[in-house]
């Protein structure tokens, strides 16, 4: 007797209605079963509760940045596969994206029959990029430092921690009983360790890393 195969599962996330409608539609349209809805900031727990196989999140030009709830659901979750569409990326977002543990990456002007298709390929653990991404990636990408944990200091690692809880520089200076100016620079030390373009970069690399939790 066959064994039936069983249908996999996606949630999808952006901040746009029209666009979360649209990602909804090609979701079942390329077959897979529509598990849940967030937005880029609830995607941990819509995650959490559904377990999808995929999760198809729109990166937004309006200030959300959901690649740390990226590596957050790529640590925990590393069965569940990423597929971000983008407006445009610069060569150090689209390494960020990589790094939080995106699969795949399409531009938004992408075809509908391109997004299916990356949308069936991801969810079997399949990564597609856009050509334009690829040709941006070819060449320029660097391996992650091996001994990044050797690398930082404990103070840091500890400054890393407090900006994955959100904490700002002064709330951690005031913790720490340091200035501000020192915080500041503790922070610049992880950016260069790290290879990560702003504070939200830091964290992803640690989460992805293993370094904060």
């Amino acid at each position: 007797m066959t064994t039936p195969t069983r249908t996999r599962t996606a949630v999808v996330a952006a901040t746009r209605p029209l666009l979360q409608a649209g990602l909804e539609a090609a979701v079942t349209s390329a077959g897979l079963e529509l598990d849940g809805t967030a937005t880029p900031d609830s995607l941990v727990a819509t995650v959490a509760d559904t377990k999808p196989d995929l999760v198809v999140v729109a990166i937004s030009d309006d200030g959300s940045d959901p690649f740390t709830e990226i590596a957050r659901i790529t640590t925990v979750h590393p069965g569940c596969n990423v597929l971000a569409i983008t407006e445009a990326a610069s060569i150090i977002e689209l390494r960020e994206a990589i790094v939080a543990g995106v699969q795949s990456l399409l531009l938004a002007d992408c075809t509908l029959e391109e997004l299916r298709d990356a949308i069936t390929a991801t969810a079997e653990g399949n990564r597609v990029l856009a050509p334009e991404v690829a040709l941006q990636l070819a060449g320029s990408w660097t391996a992650e430092p091996a001994n990044a944990e050797a690398q930082l200091t404990a103070r840091e690692l500890q400054v890393l921690q407090w900006l994955a809880e959100g904490m700002t520089n002064a709330s951690i200076a005031d913790e720490l009983g340091l200035s501000s100016r020192t915080v500041k620079t503790h922070v610049q030390n992880l950016l260069v360790k790290l290879d990560a373009r702003d504070r939200t970069g830091a964290v992803a690399q640690g989460f992805r890393r293993g370094l904060i939790n």
